[in-house]
């Protein structure tokens, strides 16, 4: 009987170290705690296809293959279908799809009808509808659209007319028009109880003018200053239509631009009232008030402090207006108005909270939402 080297040589370190104990395992020199869990019998459950004594290969087919054919009857091609729809679908709105630059495209089922019955702005182009709510508002828009012979195209889909409005709320209605045209206004020459008339920037002495709401009392007009949010610019805008303004003045250079999104905020006012722009504010602010127009502007409480006896009680507004023509001057939620149209102000007047504990981070109101306020003193 063979025996080789190696075990000759283990066997006899063991006897030179001593006997071994009949229960010590070669391996005991491993450190860690000895279990008899390795002894154990294990319970492992049986697969179905064990249990059939099938593989699991074909116990699958015979099992679930009709789910497969079933699948595949109801999608034919189904591994093809999608990237051809995707690719026919990007073909389509690049060929069909073509922005106008030189046009706006105005969405929203109040802008647009307000659009269409002001007739304010130059032309209209193509209405284009993507199932929208069946209302007596749509009615009047399709015999609109039908007396000005707009053309009328249903064929485009939501993705074309989220492109036209830049993913705006247009509740499946765009309609091409061009931008609306606002004119410079130099001042406002001198008014009469229920009448307005203002004097125009290039035009010389040429006046023009606009019927007051109100035939017994004197105009109001708004000046907005540096409101660069399109959102306040419509909310204001849609205020001072519904309180009354007989016209809106806006600093040209820093006030958002009457937009799309303008309108949609102003839900249509903007399409009604008369909005006029200042080049040089300054220059209208003092022309206008030595044509005997009252100047008031809209501060914080902290800030009309500096002014000291310009600034005037919310409540006093009615009788300014009972006693002259005024005009309302707001500004940005930031900074406010600039400090040399305070100047060239009569008045300076602000809102009071109700609140005692009022929080200095909490300390005013939205722009939109004072102009509001403020207007409706001069009525109540």
């Amino acid at each position: 009987m063979r025996v080789s080297n190696a075990r000759l040589f283990g066997a006899t370190m063991r006897s030179l170290n001593g006997p071994v104990a009949p229960f010590k395992s070669d391996k005991a020199h491993n450190k860690g705690p000895v279990t008899f869990d390795r002894k154990f019998p294990v319970h492992r459950r049986v697969k179905a296809w064990e249990r059939d004594r099938e593989d699991k290969e074909s116990w699958f087919k015979r099992k679930h293959a009709h789910h497969h054919a079933k699948q595949k009857k109801r999608e034919p091609q189904r591994d093809e279908k999608p990237e051809f729809s995707r690719s026919q679908a990007l073909r389509k709105t690049i060929s069909q799809l073509k922005l106008n630059p030189l046009v706006e495209y105005l969405y929203g089922m109040n802008p647009v009808l307000a659009a269409l019955k002001a007739k304010q702005r130059e032309s209209f182009g193509t209405l284009y509808l993507h199932n929208p709510k069946s209302t007596p508002k749509l009615a009047e828009i399709l015999a609109l659209a039908r007396e000005l012979e707009l053309p009328v195209k249903s064929e485009y889909g939501k993705h074309d007319l989220n492109l036209m409005t830049k993913n705006g709320v247009h509740n499946g209605i765009v309609v091409e028009t061009k931008p609306i045209e606002v004119e410079q206004l130099r001042c406002l020459l001198a008014a009469e109880v229920g009448k307005l008339t203002v004097m125009k920037e290039h035009v010389g002495t040429t006046e023009s003018s606009v019927s007051s709401t109100a035939a017994e009392r004197y105009p109001l007009v708004l000046y907005i200053d540096e409101i660069s949010d399109p959102h306040n610019m419509g909310a204001i805008i849609r205020s001072a239509y519904f309180l009354g303004v007989d016209c809106v003045v806006v600093s040209e250079r820093n006030c958002a631009p009457l937009s799309p999104v303008v309108s949609k905020t102003s839900s249509g006012a903007l399409e009604f009232l008369p909005i006029y722009s200042s080049q040089k504010p300054l220059r209208f602010f003092e022309e206008s008030r030595s044509n005997g127009w009252t100047i008031i502007s809209s501060v914080a409480l902290t800030s009309g402090s500096q002014f000291g006896s310009k600034t005037i009680d919310a409540d006093a507004l009615k009788e300014q207006l009972q006693n002259g023509p005024c005009m309302l001057v707001v500004g940005s939620e930031g900074q406010g108005i600039r400090t040399s149209l305070l100047q060239r102000s009569d008045f300076l007047v602000s809102l009071k909270s109700s609140r005692a504990d009022l929080d200095d981070s909490v300390d005013s109101l939205n722009a939109s939402v004072a102009t509001a306020l403020l207007l409706s003193k001069f009525y109540m």
